[in-house]
This record gives structure tokens, sequence and C-alpha cells, in this order.
């Protein structure tokens, strides 16, 4: 039975469930993630091979086993849901993927693709590459299977974290242009992965320290619905003179 609010209800959401990191190549992203406590990191672009971390490098069991990478991931989903269902819970707290350009350049075209010949449109296409369809169709395709693979994996843990590179683009804000620091996917996904995202922030290095800017900004893609990281800058990790790194997730997941 449906009972209306008569009162304001408490909040009940503190951590986001799904977290965006975008940067510059080697600003830190994966070093960073390696030290998050139980969060294991989906490889998908051979790029974690240089940190300690709980880690599964997809690529590298495609090229072992001879398969397409979409299959070698959805391999990996298919033992992660066996595992949680053995252990009647979560067995990650977190998982990353990193990173979403990875994603969208060497695994989501192929299950584009497959979508597209399952559609009584696409059953007659006769190539073998998603991207060849004309007048753009192939963009619309290519976004939904980005966004089902993100929403299969968001089910398996926690928080899902995404990875992801920047990319600049001139945008008009009130009259003027100008230069909007973004995530690096094609067409409308950004904006469509963001909308469906609590937390995005942008991090960078200053010095010995690897920062997380959550502060919106014209020139910045970033934002936050959790109120202990709505407009702040927060230091993720530092290192001292002796090269130790010290992180702080507890800033980010209460």
């Amino acid at each position: 039975m449906i009972e209306l609010p008569t009162k304001k209800v408490e909040i009940t959401q503190v951590n986001p469930n799904k977290l965006i990191l975008f940067s510059s190549p080697k600003a830190g992203k994966t070093s960073s993630l390696a030290m998050l406590e139980n969060n294991l990191i989906l490889d998908l672009e051979d790029g974690a091979g240089y940190v300690n971390a709980l880690k599964i490098n997809v690529k590298d069991i495609a090229r072992k086993e001879d398969i397409k990478p979409i299959v070698a991931l959805k391999q990996v989903i298919n033992k992660i849901k066996e595992a949680n269902a053995a252990n009647k819970g979560y067995v990650y707290k977190y998982i990353t993927i990193d990173t979403i350009s990875a994603l969208e350049n060497d695994y989501a075209p192929d299950l584009a693709l497959k979508m597209h010949l399952a559609t009584p449109i696409g059953r007659n296409f006769q190539g073998d590459d998603i991207l060849t369809l004309s007048n753009g169709q192939s963009w619309g395709i290519l976004r939904n299977a980005i966004l089902l693979i993100v929403q299969e994996l968001e089910e398996l843990c926690e928080t899902l974290i995404i990875s992801a590179h920047t990319k600049d683009k001139v945008v008009e804000v009130s009259g003027k242009e100008l230069n909007q620091r973004l995530i690096d996917l094609a067409g409308k996904t950004p904006s469509i992965l963001c909308s469906h995202s609590d937390a995005i922030g942008y991090l960078y290095r200053k010095d010995n320290e690897t920062i997380v800017n959550f502060q919106t900004a014209e020139t910045l893609s970033v934002g936050a619905r959790p109120l202990h990281l709505k407009n702040q800058q927060i230091v993720l990790l530092e290192s001292d003179d002796q090269g130790n790194f010290t992180a702080h997730w507890d800033k980010i997941f209460k």
C-alpha cells in the first residue's frame, strides 16, 4: 500500500554507486585505483601492468584464448556473477572499468554489431563493422552497447568506478566560446553516462599530490550528488620524499 509522505524523507544514500574519474594520460588514475581496498580493476587496455593491484587483464585473456575482447569480458562478468551467487553477496565492493575509452573502441563495437543484427532493420546488414553504417546510425547503437555493458557491471558490486581519459571540446556558453574538458567518448555518450552517475571527478597532479576536483565549472564537466563530495577538491593520493604513497579513499567513500 502506498503512503504519501507528510514530511521530508531523510538522506538514505551517502556514497556514490557510480563514480567517474577522468584525467589526462599518466596522471595517476590507475595507481590511485590500485590502492582502493577490495577494488577489482578490469584492465581493458593493458594499462595496469605496472601497478600492484587486484586486477584482471581482459585483453590478455582474449589473446591467450584467441577470442574477441568482448567475449573475454563476458566470461569475466559471468565468473563474477557465479562468485557473487556462491558468496550470497558481492565478492568485490568496487569494480573499476579501466578505461571506458577502451570499452568503446575495442569491446562495444562487436556487441553493437550483434545487437544490430538482431533487429528487423539490421538483420540484412552484410558488414562486419558497425561503424560503417551510414547517416550516423552506428553511434546510437554503439552508445547503447556501452551503456548495456556498464549496467551489467554495475549490478556486480556496491560501487562501479569508471576510469576515463579526457578530451577538450569547444562549446558555446552565454554567447562565448569555451574550451571545455570532458570525458573522451564519442557523441552523446559522455553526457548520458554522466547523467547516470552520482559523481564525476577530474583527477590531476600538483607537486606530490594527486587531486580529484568535483567543483563545477564552465570549463570542466564535473559534479557530485553526495554532500561530502559536492563542490570539493580532495587530495586522493600523496607521496613523501622517499616515494611512499598514501591514499585517502576514505574521503571519497565514507
